[in-house]
């Protein structure tokens, strides 16, 4: 890991490389403002054939909400088909529309357009955020700095689950992934609406 990356950063990456399972590696993705985010990923993590993503460093930036600093922090997780290329860039993006633009993140949340422009995905267009289920290790939150941290895992989603989304809330949404048994990892599952 980089030079500064703090003490709380590598505790982080220790419970996500833990929690993860696997051997973890760490880069760091930049965008065109001059920011940085680092990313763990552990392959064949939770099982074989899928590789595990979670940022180390977007808790050094505070989440904005209604023009004043959350008490909170916050980490993105994600999980994919290891042979799908981009994926960790999805999650920085999502980062970089935190630390940039100042977009807030909670459970429900969505963040339009992101996997549609990292060209990832031939069917799903969007970031929905939800609690991190997938691991057989629960993350939990956690203190980072004298804060809470929270894991939020990002779950790409297609148009017509965002507009199913808008209306009956991203509880509702989720509860459909769960009746139709969709495949988590896979970024061009076709949509559940």
């Amino acid at each position: 890991m980089s030079a500064d990356i703090t003490e709380a950063n590598r505790t982080v990456a220790k419970v996500l490389a833990k929690t993860f399972g696997g051997a973890p590696s760490v880069a760091r993705h930049r965008d065109e403002a001059g920011s940085h985010v680092d990313i763990l990923a552990c392959r064949d993590a939770p099982q074989a054939g899928v590789t595990s993503y979670g940022t180390v460093t977007l808790a050094n930036h505070p989440i904005i909400l209604d023009g004043a600093e959350f008490p909170a922090r916050a980490e993105i997780l994600g999980l994919c088909a290891s042979e799908t290329e981009g994926f960790a860039g999805i999650l920085a993006a999502c980062a970089f529309h935190v630390i940039d633009s100042g977009w807030f993140l909670a459970p429900g949340i969505v963040f339009p357009g992101v996997v549609a422009a990292s060209g990832a995905s031939r069917t799903l267009a969007h970031v929905m955020f939800v609690p991190p289920t997938l691991w057989q290790t629960p993350i939990e939150t956690m203190e980072f700095d004298g804060r809470p941290l929270g894991f939020l895992m990002a779950q790409p989603i297609a148009e017509l689950e965002y507009a199913y989304a808008q209306e009956h809330g991203g509880d509702a949404l989720e509860e459909l992934f769960v009746a139709r048994g969709i495949d988590p990892f896979d970024i061009h599952r076709p949509s559940v609406v």
